[in-house]
């Protein structure tokens, strides 16, 4: 898999290198023909890395991962900003680049989990190209589908509303791409540790559900409920609006934080098509609900869109329930505690609202009063109806942590 990434690398880098003049003739800057043919080298230098990386995923090395990103974080930035301070302009950038998957590369290299050697040995290369050919085209669908409803809003309801779409979700984003750089990768291996053992799989999911939706739904919640609070406090009076999308993508958050390892689920088993089909049934439902609701505005787009996102849960779970195991009735029992909990924390923050309506107090000072008495509502709901999992929740964050 080493000569095949890097073959493939550099055949990107290449392409890159040999586009690069077409690329910036299209978008009409000369000057990055030069700048692309110099990051294209970046392509092979990470990909001299990505077995040494997914190694140590495996081995659950994520400290020295992480001490190894950090690292290559600093140096690159340290000479981006003397070259800048130097005035090489977009160089900087380059430079950064460069240099930052370089160190990546080497500091990775220096301590390698396997050394390379001449012998070539091709056994499971198809089952993983196939593998990744799924996985990669699950990404792009996913990253498509991200992007099609703010081509779609401009589209048909002007760039204004996708000024108000853009801010509403900046919330829902941080949170939802914290959520997954934090966990994805090392459940992934988790899981795939355990494909092997079918009742070990389905506990592993179980607690890993309960665990994530103890944190990640009061959270989504809590959102919605202050969405204009935190709107004027984050981005100011103008932009009032945009909480009626924080307000729609969190309550969609919600739904999705229960689904949140379903597709890492099929990956760890070896049914990444599962996932793919899965991803095209969902965009081909938020095209023709999008298109449904072109003429009904921001409000009637942004309805059909979380509706759409949503139609496809049944068919998630369903697959789920067929082709993994899992038990639906196991899975609410343990899950209903945390929602109920938060449907309270939820009313709580409602009738504080109305009652501080006209209180003189500032916008932050209210947003926090909203939050803390919502954040002790939902904790102490939990604490009656769901003891052991919150201890269970906490036990987690105070482990001490290990490489």
């Amino acid at each position: 898999m080493f000569w095949l990434n890097l073959g493939l690398a550099l055949l990107l880098a290449g392409a890159l290198w040999l586009l690069a003049p077409t690329i910036a003739a299209w978008m009409s800057l000369p000057t990055l023909t030069d700048v692309l043919r110099v990051t294209s080298v970046t392509v092979p230098i990470a990909a001299a890395a990505f077995s040494q990386t997914a190694m140590n995923k495996r081995e659950f090395r994520y400290k020295w991962l992480a001490q190894v990103n950090l690292a290559s974080i600093v140096v690159a930035g340290v000479i981006a900003v003397t070259l800048a301070a130097g005035g090489f302009g977009v160089w900087s950038l380059v430079a950064q680049s460069v240099v930052g998957a370089t160190c990546v590369s080497v500091m990775l290299l220096a301590r390698p989990q396997w050394k390379l050697s001449r012998r070539v040995d091709m056994r499971g290369t198809r089952s993983l190209v196939s593998y990744g050919s799924y996985r990669l085209a699950s990404n792009l669908l996913d990253f498509a589908s991200t992007r099609y409803i703010d081509v779609f809003l401009v589209a048909t309801v002007g760039p204004v509303a996708l000024a108000v779409y853009t801010v509403g979700i900046k919330v829902y984003q941080a949170l939802m791409q914290t959520l997954s750089a934090s966990i994805l990768d090392v459940i992934l291996n988790g899981f795939s540790r355990l494909a092997s053992d079918r009742e070990a799989l389905l506990a592993a999911y179980y607690r890993s559900v309960t665990l994530t939706v103890t944190v990640a739904v009061p959270v989504f919640c809590l959102v919605a409920a202050v969405a204009p609070s935190l709107t004027v406090v984050l981005f100011g009076e103008k932009w009032l609006d945009s909480a009626e999308v924080m307000r729609f993508m969190s309550a969609l958050a919600v739904v999705q934080v229960v689904q949140f390892y379903n597709v890492t689920l099929y990956n760890a088993m070896g049914k990444p098509r599962v996932g793919l089909v899965l991803m095209v049934v969902k965009i081909a439902v938020t095209a023709l609900a999008l298109y449904l609701a072109r003429n009904d505005g921001l409000t009637g787009i942004l309805m059909a869109f979380v509706a759409s996102q949503l139609a496809i849960t049944p068919i998630n779970f369903y697959l789920l329930r067929r082709l993994v195991g899992v038990s639906l009735r196991r899975l609410a029992g343990r899950l209903w505690p945390f929602f109920a909990a938060s449907a309270l924390m939820v009313t709580t923050v409602v009738f504080l609202t109305a009652q501080l309506s006209h209180a003189p107090i500032g916008n932050l000072l209210r947003l926090l009063a909203l939050t803390g008495c919502g954040g002790l509502t939902y904790l102490a709901t939990v604490r009656l109806l769901a003891p052991s999992a919150l201890n269970d929740t906490l036990s987690l964050i105070k482990r001490p942590r290990t490489t």
